[in-house]
């Protein structure tokens, strides 16, 4: 099954925006971000990322901010010729997500696996917009327990 070299976790290495008009580059969660993405055998995926460095939230202000810095969406998956991951969210961090197809381009080289998003527009200071590629690079999680084959 073409789905069996994603399967497994990954941990998430770094996470870039990219400017596509400047080529300016930004990490929105620092230089050592936190996340796992999951691919399951029945064909769930499941993404969680954080910036690496967070405290506990003492304030309303504190948690709302805790909020807006993480992503964390899920649902089933499908891989299209020739790199294309697609995943049909049905439950997302971020509601408008829900219900949509977030589409990523994959590259795999062993155990490492770099995904770029298709052009995103981003909200800037002041109301303007700007449109980046996100960029996400993982490696994958080496585990003790042997892999649990597809039924």
């Amino acid at each position: 099954m073409e789905n069996d070299r994603l399967l497994g976790a990954w941990l998430l290495k770094s996470f870039v925006y990219e400017d596509v008009r400047t080529g300016e580059r930004h990490e929105p969660f620092g230089a050592r971000p936190s996340g796992t993405i999951l691919f399951h055998a029945d064909g769930r995926f499941f993404a969680l990322m954080t910036p690496g460095e967070r405290s506990v939230p003492h304030s309303e202000g504190e948690q709302a901010a805790a909020f807006q810095s993480l992503i964390a969406y899920s649902g089933p998956y499908r891989l299209e010729p020739p790199n294309r991951l697609v995943t049909s969210v049905d439950i997302a961090w971020f509601e408008p997500w829900v219900g949509s197809e977030q589409v990523r381009y994959f590259t795999l080289d062993g155990d490492a696996l770099d995904l770029v998003s298709a052009p995103l527009r981003l909200p800037k200071a002041g109301g303007e917009e700007t449109t980046v590629f996100a960029r996400v690079s993982w490696r994958r999680e080496k585990s003790a327990a042997p892999p649990i084959p597809p039924h």
